[in-house]
Protein backbone atom coordinates (compact mmCIF):
# COMPACT_ATOMS: atom_id res chain seq x y z
CA UNK A 1 0.00 0.00 0.00
CA UNK A 2 1.59 3.34 -1.02
CA UNK A 3 1.98 6.03 1.61
CA UNK A 4 1.30 9.72 1.03
CA UNK A 5 3.33 11.89 3.35
CA UNK A 6 3.03 10.23 6.76
CA UNK A 7 -0.37 8.66 6.00
CA UNK A 8 -1.10 5.34 4.38
CA UNK A 9 -3.88 5.52 1.77
CA UNK A 10 -6.66 4.23 4.09
CA UNK A 11 -5.58 6.61 6.88
CA UNK A 12 -5.50 9.51 4.44
CA UNK A 13 -9.02 8.65 3.27
CA UNK A 14 -10.25 8.60 6.91
CA UNK A 15 -8.49 11.89 7.62
CA UNK A 16 -10.11 13.58 4.60
CA UNK A 17 -13.55 12.22 5.56
CA UNK A 18 -13.07 13.54 9.11
CA UNK A 19 -12.25 17.01 7.76
CA UNK A 20 -15.30 16.98 5.45
CA UNK A 21 -17.54 15.85 8.33
CA UNK A 22 -16.14 18.62 10.55
CA UNK A 23 -16.83 21.25 7.89
CA UNK A 24 -20.39 19.95 7.46
CA UNK A 25 -20.98 20.14 11.21
CA UNK A 26 -19.68 23.72 11.28
CA UNK A 27 -21.89 24.77 8.37
CA UNK A 28 -24.90 23.01 9.93
CA UNK A 29 -24.28 24.69 13.29
CA UNK A 30 -24.07 28.11 11.63
CA UNK A 31 -27.31 27.46 9.75
CA UNK A 32 -28.96 26.20 12.94
CA UNK A 33 -29.18 29.58 14.55
CA UNK A 34 -27.83 32.36 16.66
CA UNK A 35 -27.02 31.00 20.09
CA UNK A 36 -30.26 29.17 20.97
CA UNK A 37 -32.42 31.15 18.52
CA UNK A 38 -33.18 29.99 14.98
CA UNK A 39 -32.40 32.42 12.18
CA UNK A 40 -35.74 34.04 11.34
CA UNK A 41 -34.76 36.90 9.08
CA UNK A 42 -32.37 39.45 7.71
CA UNK A 43 -32.29 42.85 9.32
CA UNK A 44 -31.23 45.63 6.96
CA UNK A 45 -30.00 48.98 8.28
CA UNK A 46 -30.38 51.89 5.87
CA UNK A 47 -29.49 55.58 5.81
CA UNK A 48 -31.03 57.87 3.18
CA UNK A 49 -32.18 54.78 1.27
CA UNK A 50 -28.68 53.23 1.17
CA UNK A 51 -27.87 49.94 2.93
CA UNK A 52 -25.21 50.45 5.62
CA UNK A 53 -25.39 47.00 7.28
CA UNK A 54 -27.19 43.66 7.08
CA UNK A 55 -27.52 41.07 9.85
CA UNK A 56 -28.93 37.54 10.02
CA UNK A 57 -31.11 37.61 13.13
CA UNK A 58 -32.86 35.42 15.61
CA UNK A 59 -35.97 36.83 17.25
CA UNK A 60 -36.76 37.29 20.93
CA UNK A 61 -40.55 37.61 20.73
CA UNK A 62 -41.94 36.71 24.15
CA UNK A 63 -41.31 37.56 27.78
CA UNK A 64 -39.19 34.45 28.42
CA UNK A 65 -36.98 35.14 25.39
CA UNK A 66 -36.74 38.82 26.37
CA UNK A 67 -35.45 37.79 29.82
CA UNK A 68 -32.99 35.24 28.37
CA UNK A 69 -31.59 37.38 25.55
CA UNK A 70 -28.00 36.36 24.85
CA UNK A 71 -27.21 35.30 28.43
CA UNK A 72 -24.77 32.42 28.38
CA UNK A 73 -24.01 32.90 24.67
CA UNK A 74 -20.26 32.52 24.25
CA UNK A 75 -20.01 33.22 20.52
CA UNK A 76 -21.97 35.58 18.32
CA UNK A 77 -20.78 35.45 14.72
CA UNK A 78 -20.03 38.67 12.90
CA UNK A 79 -23.03 39.77 10.86
CA UNK A 80 -25.55 38.13 13.20
CA UNK A 81 -27.68 39.42 16.04
CA UNK A 82 -30.73 39.01 18.21
CA UNK A 83 -33.74 41.25 17.56
CA UNK A 84 -36.07 41.83 20.50
CA UNK A 85 -39.63 42.53 19.38
CA UNK A 86 -41.97 44.06 21.94
CA UNK A 87 -45.77 44.43 21.69
CA UNK A 88 -45.62 48.14 22.54
CA UNK A 89 -43.26 51.11 22.42
CA UNK A 90 -41.85 52.31 25.75
CA UNK A 91 -38.61 52.64 27.75
CA UNK A 92 -36.53 49.41 27.86
CA UNK A 93 -33.86 48.35 30.34
CA UNK A 94 -31.08 45.82 29.67
CA UNK A 95 -28.10 44.46 31.55
CA UNK A 96 -25.26 42.06 30.76
CA UNK A 97 -25.08 40.07 34.03
CA UNK A 98 -24.66 36.59 32.53
CA UNK A 99 -23.57 37.63 29.05
CA UNK A 100 -19.87 37.01 28.26
CA UNK A 101 -19.89 39.08 25.05
CA UNK A 102 -19.18 42.71 24.26
CA UNK A 103 -22.33 43.94 22.53
CA UNK A 104 -23.76 46.95 20.80
CA UNK A 105 -27.40 47.45 21.83
CA UNK A 106 -29.46 49.39 19.28
CA UNK A 107 -32.78 50.82 20.45
CA UNK A 108 -35.38 51.55 17.74
CA UNK A 109 -38.85 53.08 17.70
CA UNK A 110 -41.95 51.43 16.24
CA UNK A 111 -41.05 52.74 12.76
CA UNK A 112 -37.60 51.11 12.98
CA UNK A 113 -35.69 54.38 13.46
CA UNK A 114 -32.61 53.89 15.68
CA UNK A 115 -32.98 56.22 18.68
CA UNK A 116 -29.89 55.18 20.68
CA UNK A 117 -26.86 52.91 20.51
CA UNK A 118 -25.28 51.71 23.76
CA UNK A 119 -22.37 49.44 24.66
CA UNK A 120 -22.92 46.30 26.71
CA UNK A 121 -19.88 45.13 28.65
CA UNK A 122 -19.43 41.44 29.53
CA UNK A 123 -21.00 40.39 32.85
CA UNK A 124 -21.90 43.97 33.80
CA UNK A 125 -24.81 44.54 36.18
CA UNK A 126 -25.06 48.21 35.11
CA UNK A 127 -28.57 48.98 33.81
CA UNK A 128 -28.66 50.19 30.21
CA UNK A 129 -31.76 52.31 29.74
CA UNK A 130 -33.25 53.24 26.40
CA UNK A 131 -35.03 56.44 25.48
CA UNK A 132 -38.82 56.31 25.72
CA UNK A 133 -40.83 54.92 22.79
CA UNK A 134 -38.68 51.86 21.98
CA UNK A 135 -40.32 48.79 20.40
CA UNK A 136 -37.30 47.02 18.88
CA UNK A 137 -33.86 46.27 20.29
CA UNK A 138 -31.00 44.71 18.32
CA UNK A 139 -27.99 43.12 20.00
CA UNK A 140 -24.92 42.63 17.80
CA UNK A 141 -21.16 42.35 18.22
CA UNK A 142 -19.75 45.69 19.32
CA UNK A 143 -17.31 45.55 16.39
CA UNK A 144 -20.27 45.44 13.92
CA UNK A 145 -21.69 48.84 14.90
CA UNK A 146 -19.01 51.04 13.27
CA UNK A 147 -21.07 52.21 10.29
CA UNK A 148 -24.44 52.43 12.06
CA UNK A 149 -25.71 55.76 13.40
CA UNK A 150 -28.62 57.11 15.43
CA UNK A 151 -31.31 58.01 12.89
CA UNK A 152 -30.64 55.01 10.63
CA UNK A 153 -33.63 52.77 9.96
CA UNK A 154 -33.91 49.02 10.65
CA UNK A 155 -36.11 46.83 8.45
CA UNK A 156 -36.71 43.13 9.11
CA UNK A 157 -37.11 40.76 6.18
CA UNK A 158 -38.37 37.41 7.42
CA UNK A 159 -36.97 34.27 5.79
CA UNK A 160 -39.48 31.61 4.72
CA UNK A 161 -39.75 28.67 7.12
Amino acid sequence: MPAIGHFSEPHLRHFILAIIFGVLLTVDAAAAGICSYPVKGNLVVTRNGQVVATFRVGLAENRSQHRQGLMGCRDLASGTGLLFIYPDARRRTFWMKDTPLELAILFASSDGRIAAIEEGHPFSTHHIRSPDGIQFVLEIQLANVDHIRVGDRMTLRLVPE
